[in-house]
């Protein structure tokens, strides 16, 4: 008898052992996906390891297999446990995070009526019990029901308790039963000739014969036949007749209907193009050099590639797959949610046509599951996405590729596993001998510390293509714009932008601008007594929206009509503070009626395709000024664009977060380097009330190394990433004295030696409340010389986890514990 080793996506740090039946055994393997009974309920679960002997004797069998072939590679089950081990994630739901969603199959309770309406009256009368009496008559209406829809309908503790009280009773029947897949392949009707009338002067008698008595029938037929396989979608396309007319030739044998699988595609509509012919210059070549030579010895290497905006970055790493292409071997390219545009794709695929698969979370989950099954089953070698492509079921990979590497979006944030997907490539790298590249113009310290370091190997890449100049950067004091110019509009445009901006409309070229706030209006203010409209479920203003004159959250999504008169006093003059896209996109129709603009954020880019849309418009000339969000300030490459307008750099360098300052440097210089392409100088301006901020001062000169030496000593001072770890645990529940009390106890429960470590807090977190949950946090500063892997620290926090979760006196409180966190807010 054999057992397995079985993780389930549920917030255990634990796995199971289940026996294998014996019609299984001969299949089984690691990566597999099996369903298996879990307390009451059947869940999917992960086949870890396999196991010969087992002390247990009270082991139950797995249900079902699930799969013909396992869904994890090799080397990404070793890479789940990994991440398990070093974010702190049960393993089942590192799994879980690796695949498609919607593929797995869980078990739920179907609840069945087993009296009449009489006998239900009678026992709601003679026994009430309000819970009961109201699961009795929802199931009146319905006779069965799932009990996660009855908990939607029927809001209440003691509702399990209800259900077991009415099957006692003999009213109810509880069944457990499976789910769907809610993804899955998706199948197409086809049309082809039957065998046996398959010759073409078969089919022609036969269309002759039709086209008398039911010329319909014979239309069809004869597309039918030119095409030899049609689908049906494509037939009733073709032909002026309906669906009838095919039933009909199928009842009568001169036609056949099967079933052919669709491959959705999310860039189906996109045309390949020739990939345009590229002299790299000196640096590219030595890079080149370099990264080949690693790729020809099959050698883990990871290499920083420091390039300046606009020096061909992305032209190396297509380079750099070719080589490993020719190996026979696969490759992983990362790239920021922001930057995965159709420029960005058609690059690649113009250089590696039919080799490419796009995973993404803009495309439908049908998309993602056949460009992830296409990768799975070899048909396609190369992987591009953002984050989780990292997971990406490749084999043999010869390249891993994070472009953009500093980017933030890199972490996940809200849900297990917390994981970097820059530091998961490296791993992951390493697993396959592979060879690493991080790209970036403003590469994060803790990657540039790494290359200084010799952890990295840096690659330096100082000039623009063609040698064009890095544009002009102008630092513009908006306190000096006010005194200069009273009484002028200029606290949205100062005068030196206003007056450029008009230069280059009036040269017909393009211009883009960067508020890295969205709505109209931060926040609302009573000029009478000081009111400001906050969420109700967050602990944060709310921001103005001018279409329908609506206040948003843009945390929980709560949505109000903004009022007229204040609510307190009901004062009407209100002041409307803060700038936002849609107040700068206002103030340009007003200032520059000639103007054509577009403005990209959250609110126009939520449809499918409208992120695509807007940039292919820009760059068709339609219009002349992008308005956008940080959105506007990578990835973009457009050869009209002279000028680049910062409306406030103040936005993101007011955070109380010790990144702040290194992420103002990185959006400014990424954003001024979208201006002044191949023969077109550009220039940039960056309007501020701080400028003699250092970080602007190093972006205006395009100098990432001053900002570094700069930055490094602070952080070292205050042990900061990279000379110190982080660990950030959040608590956070409905209930703000639970949430406090949790926050107590897990404290006490760290028993952290001084010398690797010091705890900041409990604390109410920055943001104290956010969708209806109180935060509080504790930080942990870890002295890396004593613990450079981070192990020593990871134990005492599991134990800390155990010795919290055995008390089981704070229900309701969940506790995360974020490993290298990127933000503290």
């Amino acid at each position: 008898m054999k057992f397995a080793e079985i993780a389930v996506p549920v917030p255990v740090y634990q796995t199971y052992t289940y026996l294998i039946p014996p019609e299984l055994e001969a299949t089984i393997r690691p990566g597999f996906r099996v369903i298996v009974p879990l307390l009451k309920r059947k869940i999917t679960g992960y086949v870890i390891s396999l196991i010969n002997e087992s002390d247990r004797t009270d082991l139950k069998p797995i249900d079902d297999l699930l799969d013909d072939s396992p869904v994890l590679v090799p080397d990404l089950l070793t890479l789940a446990k990994w991440i398990s081990e070093y974010y702190i994630c049960p393993l089942g739901e590192v799994i879980k995070a690796m695949l498609p969603g919607g593929i797995n199959l869980e078990s739920n309770i179907l609840i069945k009526l087993q009296k009449d309406s009489e006998e239900i009256q009678k026992y709601i009368a003679e026994n009430y019990v309000p819970t009961q009496a109201k699961i009795l008559k929802l199931l009146l209406e319905n006779r069965e029901m799932t009990v996660q829809l009855i908990r939607k309908k029927i809001r209440g503790l003691s509702l399990n308790f209800s259900v077991t009280k009415l099957v006692e009773a003999g009213f109810l029947n509880r069944e457990v039963i499976l789910s769907t897949a809610q993804t899955k392949p998706k199948f197409e009707n086809w049309i082809k000739p039957s065998p046996a009338y398959a010759e073409n002067s078969e089919i022609e008698a036969i269309i002759t014969e039709l086209s008398k008595s039911a010329p319909a029938q014979a239309s069809c037929l004869k597309i039918i036949g030119m095409t030899k396989e049609i689908s049906q979608r494509d037939l009733l396309k073709k032909g002026k007749f309906s669906s009838q007319a095919i039933t009909a030739l199928a009842e009568k044998g001169y036609i056949e209907k099967f079933q052919k699988e669709v491959f959705r595609s999310y860039y189906s509509m996109q045309s390949l193009q020739a990939p345009e012919k590229i002299i790299m210059n000196e640096y590219q070549r030595r890079a080149i050099v370099h990264i080949e030579e690693a790729i020809a010895k099959n050698d883990f290497k990871t290499f920083l590639m420091h390039g300046v905006t606009g020096s061909g970055k992305t032209q190396v790493y297509i380079e750099a797959i070719k080589r490993v292409i020719e190996r026979g071997k696969t490759a992983i390219v990362l790239v920021p949610e922001i930057s995965l545009t159709p420029q960005t794709v058609s690059r690649f695929t113009a250089n590696f046509p039919n080799q490419v698969a796009v995973l993404h979370s803009r495309m439908s989950p049908g998309e993602r599951y056949d460009s992830w099954r296409r990768l799975k089953n070899e048909n396609f070698k190369i992987a591009i996405g953002p984050r989780s492509a990292v997971f990406a079921p490749l084999k043999n990979i010869g390249l891993i590729v994070v472009d953009e590497e500093h980017e933030s979006s890199y972490k996940q944030l809200d849900t297990q596993p917390l994981y970097h997907a820059r530091d998961v490539a490296v791993y992951r790298g390493k697993l396959n001998q592979a060879v690493v590249i991080l790209g970036s113009a403003t590469p994060s310290l803790e990657s540039y510390f790494n290359a200084k370091n010799q952890k990295y190997h840096l690659l330096e890449l100082p000039q623009r293509i063609d040698n064009i100049p890095m544009p002009q950067v102008t630092i513009v004091d908006m306190l000096q714009q006010r005194k200069r110019y009273p009484g002028k509009n200029v606290s949205t445009f100062s005068k030196a932008l206003q007056d450029k901006i008009i230069e280059k409309l009036d040269r017909n070229q393009q211009i883009i601008l960067l508020q890295n706030r969205r709505g109209f209006s931060t926040y609302i203010k009573c000029k009478e007594c000081g009111f400001i409209e906050q969420c109700e479920n967050c602990n944060i203003t709310l921001t103005y929206h001018l279409p329908n004159r609506t206040l948003r959250c843009h945390y929980c999504n709560y949505t109000k009509k903004a009022p007229q008169v204040c609510p307190r006093c009901g004062s009407v003059d209100i002041l409307f503070q803060g700038i936002g896209t849609q107040k700068v996109e206002q103030e340009i129709n007003q200032i520059f009626p000639a103007a054509r603009v577009v403005r990209m954020d959250l609110d126009t880019t939520a449809r499918k395709f409208s992120h695509d849309r807007i940039l292919k418009d820009f760059g068709a000339g339609k219009y002349n000024i992008l308005l956008g969000t940080q959105m506007v300030a990578k990835g973009l490459d457009f050869q009209n664009v002279t000028l680049v307008g910062v409306i406030s750099a103040d936005t993101s360098l007011l955070f109380p977060d010790f990144r702040a300052s290194e992420r103002t440097f990185q959006l400014l210089t990424q954003v001024a380097g979208r201006a002044g392409r191949k023969n077109l100088i550009g220039e940039v301006f960056i309007q501020t009330y701080s400028p003699e901020n250092m970080s602007l001062k190093f972006a205006q000169q395009h100098n990432f190394k001053q900002f570094f030496f700069s930055e490094l000593p602070i952080r070292k001072e205050l042990d900061y990433p990279p000379f110190g770890r982080l660990v950030y645990i959040l608590i956070k529940g409905e209930d703000e004295q639970k949430v406090q009390s949790a926050a107590d106890v897990f404290y006490r429960c760290l028993k952290i030696p001084e010398d690797l470590g010091k705890i900041l807090g409990p604390i109410a977190a920055p943001l104290s409340k956010i969708k209806k949950h109180y935060r509080w946090q504790l930080i942990i500063k870890s002295n890396k010389k004593i613990d450079p892997s981070g192990r020593i620290l990871r134990k005492y926090l599991l134990k800390a986890l155990s010795t919290y979760k055995s008390q089981k006196q704070l229900r309701g409180v969940r506790i995360l514990i974020d490993i290298d966190p990127i933000s503290l807010l």
